[in-house]
């Protein structure tokens, strides 16, 4: 089974070293959005509100990334 590494970054960059055997990318791909969502849950110990969760391979290859964004936007409204 193939081993994904999932790396997030939130202002300062963790490295996941140990990784996760999953069937396949796509299951890495719902991996990801739940970390997300764990993320989510504990915003208040977020340093910033720019996220990015980058999944890559044993070879060290990217394979995917998950970009988060969180823009206010003021003014009146139309």
């Amino acid at each position: 089974m193939p081993r994904y590494f999932f790396h997030i970054t939130d202002g300062q960059a963790y490295r996941d070293d140990i990784g996760t055997e999953l069937p396949s990318l796509e299951e890495a791909r719902r991996e990801a959005r739940a970390t997300f969502g764990d993320l989510m849950r504990n915003r208040d110990q977020w340093k910033t509100d720019e996220w990015q969760v980058a999944i890559s391979d044993v070879e060290g290859r990217t394979l995917l990334t998950l970009n988060v964004l969180i823009e206010e936007v003021y003014g009146e409204p139309a």
